[in-house]
């Protein structure tokens, strides 16, 4: 069974991700992403339901979500201001992929808002669709133009944004600044080049990824 972290053990955290973004500095990386999502540790601080600690890290949001900002201006402070952070934030886990933040936009608001008071350049949200409403029977807005809304700062949006119409919509609507693709890249390597040539894009195949032989020809053939 899981045991309540110690303060040493958040202390270490902290410094865990210090280190690694300092070495991706000095091996000439341009920026580095804080792993805040999916159900991973920063986000199982987040969560109401995984965090259980009833010290300054547990309970209220404004606790749940310290961790968070602790990481990123710990990271911001090791690294200068002339190097790019970001943190990926999500509601559903790998685990648990229909959770949602309890307090829907009360809750998305106090979290963007210390997010992009913490030094941050970004925030990178992913929802399963990033087009769709954050919370059901709650206002239309997604989880991204949330971000945009509380953060104040850039928004990269993430899910299911390989169809290029739903991709630039989000983009033109300014409901985020940036898209990123996972399945669709993997797809279509040269996925920028196919969109602006108008070219048919292949459909992630998720038997080809698996079987061992498989090529970037391969995609190329799907249709």
């Amino acid at each position: 069974m899981p045991v309540e972290a110690t303060k040493k053990d958040i202390e270490n955290v902290i410094q865990g991700f210090v280190n690694a973004a300092v070495r991706a500095k000095s091996a000439g990386f341009d920026g580095v992403e804080i792993h805040g999502a999916n159900g991973y540790l920063l986000d199982e601080f987040l969560t109401d339901y995984t965090n259980q600690g009833t010290d300054e890290y547990g309970g209220s949001l404004s606790n749940r979500v310290g961790l968070l900002v602790e990481v990123s201006s710990a990271v911001r402070q090791a690294v200068g201001e002339n190097f790019i952070v970001g943190i990926r934030i999500s509601q559903g886990k790998v685990n648990d992929y229909e959770h949602k933040w309890a307090g829907k936009e009360e809750e998305a608001k106090v979290i963007f808002q210390q997010l992009g008071q913490s030094g941050l350049d970004y925030i990178h949200v992913t929802e399963y669709e990033a087009w769709q409403p954050a919370f059901p029977d709650s206002s239309r807005q997604s989880l991204a133009e949330l971000a945009k809304k509380y953060g104040n700062i850039t928004v990269m949006a993430n899910g299911h944004l390989e169809d290029p119409s739903k991709a630039s919509q989000m983009v033109e609507n300014c409901t985020a600044d940036i898209i990123t693709l996972g399945k669709g890249a993997l797809a279509n390597h040269n996925w920028p080049v196919k969109v602006k040539n108008d070219e048919l894009l292949a459909i992630f195949d998720q038997e080809k990824i698996l079987r061992p032989n498989a090529t970037i020809k391969d995609f190329e053939l799907v249709d």
